[in-house]
């Protein structure tokens, strides 16, 4: 049997997983992506999801909220802004834990959405619209 390949799960804090694997599978923008080790190079954008991780006899569950993945047949990096790792009942309590008290990353994600949609009333508009946050805003 084959030695495998690297496999690392990062997040711009951490390296959640970095550990030698026989084949992933993660959901990509064109659907699911098998990896194997000697396979076919890949670079692509993963879809927020589970990811299934093969060691040995053994599957690991991992989540992550999408990002970027790099493939060359020997090593493996998903960049990813949030992940975890582990058995069913960890990833869904990683997964609780995160959807309950939510990081600066997460907040600010959400502000540049809000300020986006501004953007976009105002082009349609073509006026200012008044920020709802500000009490002294204008129109």
């Amino acid at each position: 049997m084959s030695e495998g390949f690297a496999f690392t799960l990062r997040t711009p804090h951490e390296v959640v997983f970095d550990e030698a694997v026989d084949a992933v599978r993660l959901n990509t923008e064109s659907g699911q992506a098998g990896l194997r080790p000697g396979g076919e190079s890949l670079l692509s954008v993963v879809e927020p999801g589970l990811i299934l991780v093969r060691q040995a006899e053994t599957t690991r569950f991992a989540v992550s909220a999408g990002g970027l993945v790099e493939f060359d047949g020997q090593r493996c990096s998903l960049y990813t802004p949030f992940a975890a790792v582990g058995g069913e009942r960890d990833v869904l309590a990683a997964l609780e834990r995160i959807q309950t008290a939510p990081d600066s990353e997460l907040v600010a994600r959400q502000q540049l959405g809000e300020l986006e949609q501004r953007i976009v009333r105002e082009l349609a508009t073509r006026r200012p619209v008044p920020d709802v946050r500000r009490p002294d805003a204008k129109a």
